[in-house]
């Protein structure tokens, strides 16, 4: 009787701990998970990030190069196309990535530029082979194609499938010269006019960099 009485004291007493413990690894994972996303989170603001150090005036420079030379593929007639000296006094602020984005701040004495330009009157049958040649181009350059595509009223389809469109899409972007601070991203892109020709526009925008001043 005796024994039987340890036997099944014991066995309640190993039912306790097991719960004991099980109680206490449901507790002290979500504590190691917040710590461990508490010491990630400090380590990441207190490292700045690794972005090129380049004038703005040199950064638009090289924007206006790119798409000089993208313009100059596409052949559009009659157009205005990029501005010959482009302004780079209307930079756009850069957020870090990571956990310290939700801090949602910006990086001080850090900047991004674009260089956007459109021209009006061009048709569908003059933007479909222009994109042709740029995109063509872009790959032999060595650039990332992110989209080629158009959307013909219902739904995005490959640029080249036959049948009218409503727009034409094309994007690319290259590798930037720092991880932190992202890609030149280019935006090429017609869109339908309905009877007065069409808009066609393009952009490229910098990855982020510091200002040298």
């Amino acid at each position: 009787m005796d024994d039987t009485k340890e036997l099944t004291d014991s066995a309640g007493s190993g039912a306790l701990r097991g719960v004991g413990i099980g109680c206490g690894l449901l507790v002290a994972v979500p504590v190691l998970v917040v710590l461990g996303f508490l010491v990630t989170y400090t380590v990441q603001r207190g490292t700045p990030e690794e972005y090129e150090r380049v004038a703005p005036e040199e950064m638009m420079s090289r924007l206006s190069a790119v798409s000089h030379e993208a313009y100059g593929v596409l052949g559009l007639d009659g157009g205005t196309g990029p501005e010959t000296d482009p302004d780079p006094s209307d930079p756009s602020l850069c957020y870090p990535g990571g956990l310290e984005s939700i801090a949602d701040e910006p990086v001080e004495h850090a900047y991004s530029l674009a260089d956007r330009w459109e021209t009006d009157g061009v048709t569908e049958a003059d933007a479909k082979p222009a994109l042709k040649r740029l995109h063509r181009h872009l790959k032999d350059e060595g650039w990332d194609i992110d989209a080629y595509e158009k959307f013909d009223g219902t739904a995005h389809r490959a640029a080249e499938t036959a049948g009218p469109a409503e727009s034409l899409t094309l994007r690319a972007s290259r590798a930037g010269s720092s991880d932190d601070g992202g890609d030149t991203r280019l935006l090429f892109e017609w869109q339908d006019g309905n009877g007065d020709g069409g808009r066609f526009s393009g952009s490229v925008v910098s990855p982020c960099a510091y200002d040298t001043e």
